[in-house]
C-alpha cells in the first residue's frame, strides 16, 4: 500500500520526455550517506489495539493505520480528530460506524471507505480462513 502527499513538486531527472530538471535535482541532494533503516517508518501499535499497526511518517499529510483481523475478530478505533479513507486489501467482513448517523456496511477485498472525522469505528472479520487486512489513511485535523 502507498500513500502520498498531495504534491505538484516532481523533479523529474530522465526516461521520460517532459522536462527534465538536472540541475535543480542536483541541487537537493545531500550527498550524506546513510542506512535504509534511517529512513523507514518504524511501526508502532495503534491505541490499545491487539490488531492495528500505526506508520506515522515525520510529516503532517498523513498517517496510516495497518489492520490485520484474524479469523472471526474484530477491532475498534476510537474517533480521530480528521477524516480518513479505508481500503480492504484481503478478506472480507464489516464496518460499523457509532454517532448520529450509526450503521453498518459489508466490506472486501477491493472496498474503499470514507471515515468522517470523529466517528468510531469497528472492522469485523467473518471469514473462519481468511484474514481481512484494511489499511486506514488519515489527517489529524
Amino acid at each position: 500500500m502507498e500513500c502520498m502527499a498531495n504534491s505538484d513538486n516532481v523533479i523529474r531527472a530522465g526516461l521520460t520526455p517532459k522536462l527534465r530538471d538536472i540541475p535543480n535535482l542536483v541541487s537537493t541532494l545531500t550527498y550524506i550517506p546513510a542506512s535504509a533503516d534511517e529512513h523507514l517508518v518504524q511501526p508502532t501499535r495503534f491505541s490499545a489495539s491487539n490488531f492495528t499497526t500505526l506508520y506515522d511518517p515525520p510529516i503532517a499529510e498523513f498517517s496510516v493505520l495497518q489492520v490485520v483481523l484474524p479469523a472471526g475478530q474484530k477491532d475498534r478505533h476510537a474517533p480521530i480528530h480528521g477524516p480518513s479513507t479505508a481500503i480492504v486489501t484481503e478478506g472480507e467482513g464489516s464496518v460499523t460506524w457509532e454517532g448520529d448517523a450509526a450503521g453498518r456496511l459489508d466490506i472486501a477485498q477491493g472496498s474503499v471507505v470514507f471515515i468522517s472525522a470523529g466517528v468510531a469505528v469497528e472492522f469485523h472479520q467473518k471469514s473462519k480462513e481468511q484474514q481481512m487486512v484494511v489499511y486506514r489513511a488519515y489527517v489529524e485535523a
